[in-house]
C-alpha cells in the first residue's frame, strides 16, 4: 500500500486544485494523487486552523504536505513561514501553493527535524498517523527542542488515532499541555 509520506512519482496522475474559504479569505491548493488528503482538504486540518489562537513570529509547518496549515496561518497572521516534509513531492506542491497564495516560505526537505535549522515561536503538526507512534513521538520531542522559550506546538489528532496516549506523551515533554478543542473524537492540543 502506498502512503502519503512515501515519494512515488508514478502516483502523480491527476493534478487538481482544491479551494478553501476560511477566515474570510480564499485559498487555492494544487494537489495530486499520492499526497495526503488529495481530494479534499482534511477536516482535522481545518479544525486545527479554526482553533489556534493568535500567533506571532516564526512558524514551522512540520510535515506540511501540500501546505494548507502553514499557508493559511501565514496569510492570516503575517508570520514568517518555514515548511518541511520528508516527501519531496509534497514539499514541491507546498512551494507551488505558497506562490499561488502569495505567501513567502522557507522550505526544508527533512525527516522531522533532521535538516531544519533555527528555532520557532510556533509549530503546527497534523501528525503522520501511518508512520507510527515512534515517529510521531520523535516529532513531538524534537519540536520541544526547536521552540523558543514560551513557544508552542499545536497538533490535531483523532481519539481513534491515539489522542489520549499523545496527550500523555506531550505531558512528559512539555511544561503545559492544554486541549483547545475536543469534539466528535477530534482533539486540538496546545503544548508549551
Amino acid at each position: 500500500m502506498n502512503h502519503y509520506f512515501i515519494e512515488n512519482p508514478l502516483l502523480l496522475t491527476n493534478e487538481r486544485i482544491l479551494e478553501l474559504e476560511i477566515f474570510n479569505m480564499q485559498f487555492k491548493f494544487l494537489t495530486n494523487n499520492g499526497l495526503f488528503s488529495c481530494d479534499k482538504i482534511d477536516d482535522a486540518s481545518i479544525t486545527l486552523l479554526k482553533n489556534i489562537p493568535i500567533i506571532k513570529g516564526k512558524l514551522l509547518d512540520l510535515g506540511c504536505g501540500y501546505g494548507t496549515l502553514g499557508i493559511v496561518l501565514a496569510k492570516k497572521y503575517g508570520v514568517e513561514l518555514t515548511i518541511a516534509d520528508i516527501n519531496n513531492i509534497a514539499l514541491e506542491y507546498a512551494i507551488k501553493n505558497a506562490k499561488l497564495n502569495k505567501v513567502h516560505v522557507t522550505p526544508f526537505h527533512s525527516d522531522s527535524f533532521a535538516n531544519i535549522t533555527g528555532l520557532f515561536n510556533n509549530i503546527v503538526l497534523n501528525p503522520p498517523i501511518h508512520a507510527g507512534k515512534e515517529t510521531m513521538y520523535r516529532m513531538y520531542e524534537e519540536s520541544a527542542r526547536h521552540l523558543i522559550p514560551g513557544g508552542t506546538l499545536y497538533i490535531v489528532i483523532q481519539k481513534k488515532h491515539g489522542a489520549e496516549s499523545t496527550i500523555k506523551k506531550l505531558k512528559e515533554i512539555f511544561d503545559s499541555v492544554n486541549v483547545l478543542y475536543k469534539k466528535k473524537g477530534c482533539f486540538v492540543i496546545e503544548s508549551r
